[in-house]
This record gives structure tokens, sequence and C-alpha cells, in this order.
């Protein structure tokens, strides 16, 4: 049976939240890892690249859901390389939605774009809402912003995780699902994008997600909606 087969395996398994021991322990092993990294080296390399990138982010299930495993991240410099070589989706909809953010939450500091958090998910917006619901600015969170073209745009994730925010204090994390996101020809959510949600709450978030059946209903065709439609998402108030 060969090797990347298994890693494929724990993989949608551990999307359907399954993590049977005896695989994962075979699978975080170094002899497993010393046998597989000869066998991608003969993979082609789309499969290549799906099994490594797959085993990321079986590492990174591993690390948020069973920690009790005891098994490292180790994925660090994988995801670097993965995300300096790719650019950010700051798309036109990513301007957009950004603009009726900093005019909902009262300035461009209250809110970040393209952020990646701890163990390398991106999300397409983050705010931080203290104890009563009220904004929190970035800068005073002493959290700095780099401005490129307007859009704050994060990538050094380093300690931010850890970064203590006051008490009562939350993260919101706020996707936008297109299409790819949801089973053919239905509104059901596929696994990735659920799994998404569950690890991000784990990092502690209050995840918010747009799906664009919603986004781009003839309800939400005027911008007086969206911004009604993304105040009440924000607040939790729907």
């Amino acid at each position: 049976f060969e090797t990347h087969y298994l890693v494929l395996l724990g993989h949608v398994l551990a999307v359907a939240g399954y993590f049977p021991p005896v695989l994962i322990k075979r699978i975080f092993n170094v002899s497993f890892l010393s046998k597989l990294d000869a066998e991608l080296e003969v993979l082609p390399d789309t499969l290549k690249q799906r099994v490594r990138l797959h085993l990321m982010k079986l590492n990174r299930a591993v690390c948020l859901e069973c920690p009790e495993f005891h098994i490292p991240w180790f994925h660090e410099r994988f995801c670097q390389r993965v995300f300096c070589n790719s650019n950010s989706r700051i798309n036109p909809l990513r301007r957009h939605v950004h603009r009726m953010l900093t005019e909902i939450l009262g300035g461009s500091n209250y809110a970040r774009i393209s952020v990646l958090t701890p163990y390398y998910y991106e999300i397409d917006f983050e705010c931080i809402l203290d104890e009563n619901k009220k904004p929190l600015s970035y800068m005073a969170q002493n959290i700095p912003l780099d401005d490129v073209e307007g859009i704050h745009l994060r990538r050094d994730i380093k300690d931010e995780g850890r970064k203590a925010l006051p008490p009562g204090a939350q993260k919101i994390a706020l996707e936008f699902l297109d299409s790819k996101a949801f089973s053919k020809n239905s509104r059901h959510l596929k696994g990735e994008p659920a799994v998404k949600k569950r690890h991000l709450e784990m990092l502690g978030y209050r995840v918010v997600q747009i799906p664009h059946f919603e986004w781009n209903s003839m309800v939400l065709s005027a911008k007086g909606e969206q911004l009604e439609y993304l105040r009440k998402h924000l607040y939790g108030m729907q």
C-alpha cells in the first residue's frame, strides 16, 4: 500500500472529524515520513503537490483537534513558501466590502483584509469587538498594519495568535463563500469550509460566513441593504 494513499485517507477522515489513533501515529512517524519523501520524488508534480498540501492540512487538524497525540506542527516553512509565492486574493469584491466595513466600524484601522492566522488559514476580513461589541482599533492593540494600496494586509503571523485580547473581546472572521464552497446544485457546505470554520473557532474566532447566494441576491442589490446585512452579521444581531 503506497504511503501517499494513507496521507490522502488520513486527510479525508480528518475532514469528517475522525482521527483513528493507529492511522495518525503511523503517518506521523519518522520512518513513514522518510518513506513518503522518497515516494514523492517519483510522483507527478501535480500529485506530489496535492499530497504535500494534504499532509499539511492533516498536520494542522491533528495539532488543533488532537493535542493529546503530541504531534508537532512541522509545516511552518512549507506554508511560508506557499504563501510567499501566492498572490493575495484582494479582488474588487474584497475592496468593496472592506470599504463598507470601514464605514460600519468607523475607520480603516478597525478591519484587516486577507489575514493569515496561526496554522495558515487565510481569512477574508478580521475585526475585534470588545465586550460591549464596540470595534477595537488594531493600532491600539499594537498590531501593526501594512498599508498596501489603501488595503490593510498583514502576513506576519509570528506570535500574533498568542497576543492577549482585552477581557471579553472577541476576534471576528468574516468569510465570503463562493459556489465552490457548496455541493453542486445545493446549499450544503462542503467539508473543507466546514473544517475551516471549526478550526477558526478553536483559534478563538467567531466566524461569520457569507454565502454567495445571499450576498448576490436581489434583496441585497443596493448598498444600504448590504451595509445592514454586514452590520447584523458582525454584531450577531440576526
